[in-house]
């Protein structure tokens, strides 16, 4: 080993060294933590050092050079941070034998990598990679043999060409090795000739990242394939970040030319014409009406729309009303409630109807009216005990799009709930573009929370629902839409074409919820003032740089009262600054779960995660029956090297349900003590703290601020800026460009002909470019139990 003394602080740090262990590897991102014998370096590491970095490939025992900085962890003290490495091709004969007869080469031992060193010398690798036939002079190898180490030699030369290009082009680290696992040998070509390729195949290069790779790797604004790339991504943008199902034709023109021509006029409104008429031949995109929409989307709208139909159309069962309506009454006494009109309308609805909509606030009911509907048919059709079923044999289904919306509908219901994605058989591998299979075997499905549902699972869900099967869909048309492309909800309810019950009553309100009021003033646009005060709501005046001080002073209020991180939320709608969701989960976790002795902890990426914190999960894992927006409670950490398990494992619990995660898992969770509006729809939560401050603009819109105040159940505390929040509830949002009520429609007029076949399934031609892109009685709990009234 070398350490050079004099090193100048303008030399190019570096460490070359044989890799003794991968500590850590993410196989998302490909960020490493290893354990480095040291051989060479012009760093204060002497025998070995940790490394950490983003590699595409690395193996144990093989030698690298890697060149970075050298870093200070504030646990695991001085770490070399590399941002290039490259494998150190052996210079003497015993480290190419060494080499050749490692794992890299199945079936190549030591004999003959000897045999391949004696007759290439020490170019062999360049020989090989220059030369097709340089191994012909080796004997005892078969074609096979040379075909492989040729292959192999190559395909590890091109990657590492590859990556010190994807430097040059100023390419993140994180994506590197995500475009050499996509690409492979392809990936240099891909990089300098096609970068535009990138945007549809590697999550997270945008246009304008594929931009500036292009313009490094010398290829033209005008390039032809600049233009189809810009056409496809502004289409999909607008998909996916507004949620439109199409937009139209002019718009696209215009917005794909304010992306392209930004520093000269390289294309024309013709251009993108002819760009969009050809890629609309090759079905990568369809143009209707002016419309210009995704296959997968367009024919997701129409499809479920068709199906709908169908249903609609079938002749319902004939019930005997007046037995429906002594149940009824039955119902009330055994419930102790008195339904209103509109209620009873709802319930028998759903009886008599294929079909049926029930869609108010909250407190006006749709919990009991469902239980309700469960009731009904329990006893018109004379369903047996329901513990007397298997529960996925029982004629009646709950679903719900989330995990916790589902277990609540269990929970109040006295049956089975799911999700839909578990009912339909959507798991952890399914990709989104896939095309599930799975009829569902039910007399009457029950979805809630249906403003939640977005196109593509509305398809999904349609395509397995039997056609004898009736169907109510509940839910709360006010609140936010989808996080994927739609507003499924509002376009059944304005379709005019199924039985709708608006309930408008509120019942909560009665009780003294100023929560409820306050919500319902906001959907009708009825003239407030934020700062009157409720026992069960609050606002607190703060700034921006205030709020983390405000939630501060909040939470530690509620917790030295004895409320815990289960009886709190803070609902946020963005995840950035300083009064973001990112920054609150850190300060919340110092308050509601600090350090401690004893409490054991693990690092991953900016986190650290601890036992007894508040975790949410971001993508769903069916066969687990967890669910993205899930929340549960770090329950123990267990590590490989003091205890006995083969890998580091967190344990979450999740309502008495426990589920094991490797360190490679927890890309799927996140802290939950301050989530975004989105993650918590489907929920509800004793206290709930919002923030609402004028740098939240551009997520400021109505919907959001309705749907978060909704979530809390017992008290509410608003805080920030009065003005933002008068000026969010009188902002709309984007309406979305949809096509599923005019499907609707159409469908479900009387037809002099029948209406062309579409076909009975989705091709992959149909589904090219798919962008769909994801939540106790307290009854004396207050806001002013957590502030200082004095």
């Amino acid at each position: 080993m070398a350490h050079d003394a004099q090193t100048s602080i303008y030399d190019e740090l570096y460490i070359i060294g044989d890799v003794d262990r991968v500590i850590f590897m993410s196989e998302d991102t490909r960020f490493h933590v290893l354990r480095v014998t040291v051989e060479k370096t012009n760093t204060q590491f002497k025998e070995d050092a940790i490394v950490t970095g983003h590699f595409h490939d690395i193996e144990e025992s093989e030698r690298y050079k890697f060149t970075g900085k050298v870093t200070q962890h504030a646990r695991f003290g001085e770490q070399f941070s590399a941002s290039e490495f490259k494998k150190e091709i052996p210079n003497t004969s015993q480290g190419l034998v060494q080499y050749f007869s490692s794992d890299k080469f199945p079936g190549i031992g030591t004999k003959t990598a000897e045999k391949i060193v004696e007759a290439l010398g020490l170019d062999a690798l360049s020989k090989i990679t220059k030369d097709d036939n340089a191994l012909n002079d080796v004997s005892g190898l078969t074609k096979a043999k040379k075909l492989q180490i040729t292959e192999t030699v190559r395909s590890s030369n091109a990657a590492d060409e590859a990556y010190l290009l994807m430097i040059k082009l100023n390419i993140e680290p994180s994506k590197r090795s995500k475009i050499i696992d996509t690409y492979k040998e392809d990936t240099l070509n891909v990089l300098q000739n096609h970068p535009y390729q990138l945007v549809s195949d590697i999550f997270g290069i945008g246009f304008k990242k594929a931009d500036q790779i292009a313009i490094n790797a010398g290829i033209e604004p005008s390039d032809p394939e600049r233009l189809v790339a810009g056409v496809m991504y502004t289409l999909n943008d607008e998909i996916s970040s507004i949620g439109h199902t199409y937009i139209m034709y002019m718009e696209l023109q215009d917005k794909t030319l304010e992306r392209l021509n930004n520093a000269a006029e390289y294309f024309s409104q013709e251009d993108v014409s002819v760009a969009v008429e050809q890629l609309a031949l090759n079905k990568k995109l369809i143009i209707t009406e002016d419309r210009v929409t995704l296959p997968n989307i367009y024919y997701s709208e129409h499809k479920s729309a068709e199906k709908l139909s169908h249903i609609l159309r079938d002749n319902p069962d004939e019930i005997d009303l007046d037995k429906a309506k002594d149940v009824i009454q039955s119902i009330e006494k055994s419930l102790s409630i008195g339904y209103n009109d509109n209620q009873r309308h709802a319930i028998l609805n759903a009886l008599t109807e294929k079909v049926s909509i029930i869609t108010g606030g909250p407190g006006t009911g749709k919990t009991t009216i469902v239980k309700g509907i469960i009731t009904l048919y329990q006893e018109i059709f004379e369903y047996e005990d329901y513990d007397s079923y298997e529960p996925k044999n029982y004629p009646i289904k709950l679903v719900a799009p989330t995990g916790r919306a589902s277990k609540r509908m269990a929970d109040t219901s006295g049956i089975e709930a799911s999700t839909i994605h578990r009912l339909i058989g959507w798991g952890q591998d399914t990709a989104v573009d896939d095309i599930i299979d799975n009829e569902i075997e039910a007399e009457l499905i029950i979805v809630d929370e249906m403003s939640m549902v977005d196109t593509w699972l509305f398809y999904q869900f349609m395509q397995n629902v039997m056609p004898h099967t009736k169907l109510v869909f509940v839910g709360d048309s006010a609140q936010l839409p989808s996080v994927g492309p739609g507003t499924v909800f509002k376009d059944l309810i304005g379709s005019g074409v199924i039985k709708t019950t608006i309930l408008d009553t509120v019942y909560r309100q009665g009780e003294g919820s100023s929560i409820v009021k306050l919500a319902y003033d906001i959907d009708n646009g009825v003239p407030m003032n934020i700062n009157d005060k409720f026992k069960d709501r609050l606002f607190i005046p703060a700034g921006t740089n205030q709020i983390a001080e405000v939630v501060d002073t909040l939470v530690s209020k509620a917790v030295d009262k004895g409320y815990d991180m289960r009886d709190i939320q803070v609902l946020a709608p963005i995840y950035r600054g300083p009064a973001g969701i990112n920054n609150l989960n850190q300060l919340l976790q110092r308050i509601l779960n600090p350090e401690a002795d004893g409490k054991k902890e693990i690092e991953f990426g900016d986190k650290v995660y601890r036992t007894d914190d508040k975790v949410i999960q971001l993508i769903n894992r069916t066969e687990d029956n967890i669910f993205n927006g899930d929340s549960g409670i770090i329950d123990n950490i267990y590590f490989k090297d003091t205890d006995d398990v083969d890998k580091d494992t967190l344990i979450v619990d999740y309502d008495n349900v426990k589920i094991a995660y490797e360190r490679s898992d927890l890309t799927e969770l996140s802290h939950a003590y301050c989530t975004s509006i989105h993650k918590a729809q489907g929920s509800e939560y004793p206290i709930v703290i919002m923030p609402i401050v004028s740098s939240y603009y551009h997520m400021l819109m109505k919907n959001i601020v309705y749907t978060g105040i909704t979530r809390a159940k017992e008290s509410l505390i608003i805080c920030g800026d009065e003005n933002a929040f008068y000026s969010a509830i009188k902002r709309e949002g984007i309406p979305r460009n949809t096509m599923l009520q005019q499907f609707l429609q159409k469908y479900c007029q009387v037809y002099e002909t029948e209406p062309a076949e579409l076909p009975d399934y989705l091709t992959e031609e149909m589904i090219e470019n798919m962008t769909v892109d994801p939540m106790i009685g307290m009854d004396t709990v207050t806001p002013y139990e957590f502030v200082d009234t004095r």
